[in-house]
């Protein structure tokens, strides 16, 4: 485990996954997280990638699991933070650590939704989005679209309201999201385009900058990674070369993958080498 300092001075919790392939491919692979995960989900995934000859970055967004401060009330940051700040220190981490090396992302749910928070992904080559979308509730699948409002927009605030920060451990589900970051999402709720709702209050977006090539997946049970929703993100990186995919269950074959099975185990001689082919052809 190591410590990655933000331009702002904050410490992220990072790993190092360092290949000892016999042929390594000079390529870092950065894992951007979900919102409420901690890096340890993407552990396995991590060293599938790093048995296959790359290196890996996985870390924790100010505020998350290993990088969340002792007393999470009163801990101000957002999502944008986690863009702005966070993603671009790591990628300046990747540029220095690893100078011969090209850069590729896997950008998990919001972590496929803040690469183009920082200019600086123009550094990036090859991305893989997996359920990155924008938290509009309209877009999440039919049958799951109550319960789903019932809990994000309405017991999540409140209860984050009450303790000053939603204590997502405590509750068991997930870890522990500071205020900033469910007021934010929160107030993503009606509004169906996020990158004209937060340019009006000032925020600048580097989508366009980007020209990674780009494969946006969502998966056929992903009630809140709908086509519709991963649509949004997709469209949003105009200048890359990309492609959109929804994974059926029928192909894998698999009954349930749902918004973060994607990185169980069961899935290493599927999806997962489904995702190494893709990187392998990145230049």
């Amino acid at each position: 485990m190591i410590n990655i300092q933000t331009i702002d001075d904050y410490s992220l919790s990072a790993k190092v996954y360092i290949t000892e392939a016999s042929m390594p491919k000079n390529k870092v692979l950065i894992v951007n997280s979900a919102t409420a995960v901690s890096k340890k989900l993407y552990h396995h995934y991590a060293l599938f990638m790093s048995n296959q000859g790359y290196n890996v970055i996985t870390y924790d967004y100010r505020g998350i699991a290993n990088s969340r401060p002792k007393r999470l009330r009163g801990f101000e940051t957002s999502f944008l933070e986690w863009g702005q700040q966070d993603f671009s220190a790591i990628l300046d981490y990747a540029k220095t650590r690893f100078t011969d090396h090209t850069i590729i992302v896997l950008g998990h749910s919001i972590g496929g939704t803040i690469i183009g928070m920082t200019e600086k992904n123009k550094d990036i080559s090859g991305i893989i989005t997996i359920g990155a979308q924008t938290a509009y509730y309209k877009d999440w699948a039919k049958k799951h679209k109550t319960k789903i409002y019932i809990l994000w927009h309405m017991l999540l605030p409140m209860i984050t309201y009450i303790v000053g920060y939603f204590p997502g451990k405590r509750l068991r589900m997930l870890e522990d999201v500071p205020k900033g970051v469910i007021k934010q999402w929160h107030n993503r709720r009606h509004h169906e385009n996020m990158k004209i709702q937060l340019e009006r209050k000032g925020v600048q977006f580097f989508y366009h900058k980007c020209m990674a090539k780009l494969l946006t997946l969502g998966i056929e049970d992903d009630p809140i990674g709908t086509e519709v929703a991963i649509r949004r993100i997709h469209d949003l990186f105009e200048n890359s070369d990309k492609k959109l995919e929804m994974i059926k269950l029928a192909d894998v074959p698999t009954q349930k993958i749902g918004h973060f099975g994607f990185f169980s185990r069961k899935f290493k001689d599927s999806l997962w080498v489904k995702t190494l082919q893709w990187f392998d052809a990145i230049s």
